[in-house]
């Protein structure tokens, strides 16, 4: 019932150098939070590619929230300014590969009827990460003093859209 939510927790776990995921919404639940915060800290280079501008100012208030703890654990976030991001991958240590339909957030995993490719193939991997390659260098990346910098009302409307991101 939770195969594509599961897989890409045990990805995350499994992961020895490099995650690269992309996803146009992104409100992770406690579990996928600390399988990215947890990976960063064991040393694997985990990078968020997220779209600058998101059609939902819930979710989008919601998903930056969450950064602080990302960035305190070494996650990279890069916001992706040449469009629409709509791309949903994950890419861990050149070998693997998923995508499909399915967006970081719980109404993906739980509700929607999603479906999504899990690829064991280097090659295709590579092509995959090379998508991603792309979408990064039309990103700038979010730096933890910088985003502490910003007014600090913004926490608070993000915090408290934040209660709501089990909905969203």
């Amino acid at each position: 019932e939770r195969v594509i939510y599961e897989t890409i927790i045990c990805a995350i776990h499994s992961a020895n150098e490099r995650i690269v995921m992309t996803t146009p919404y992104f409100v992770p639940d406690e579990p996928l939070l600390a399988a990215l915060t947890t990976a960063a800290k064991r040393g694997v280079d985990v990078t968020l590619v997220l779209p600058e501008k998101v059609d939902s100012l819930l979710v989008r208030y919601a998903s930056r929230a969450y950064y602080p703890l990302l960035l305190n654990a070494g996650v990279k976030i890069a916001l992706f300014e040449g469009g629409l991001l709509h791309a949903k991958t994950m890419t861990v240590d050149g070998e693997y590969t998923l995508f499909g339909t399915v967006n970081m957030d719980m109404r993906s995993f739980f509700l929607n009827l999603e479906i999504s490719l899990a690829i064991y193939d280097r090659t295709m991997t590579a092509e995959v990460l090379a998508l991603q390659q792309h979408y990064l260098a039309d990103s700038r990346f979010v730096t933890l003093h910088a985003w502490q910098q910003r007014t600090k009302w913004w926490g608070l409307v993000e915090n408290t859209v934040r209660l709501f991101s089990p909905l969203l």
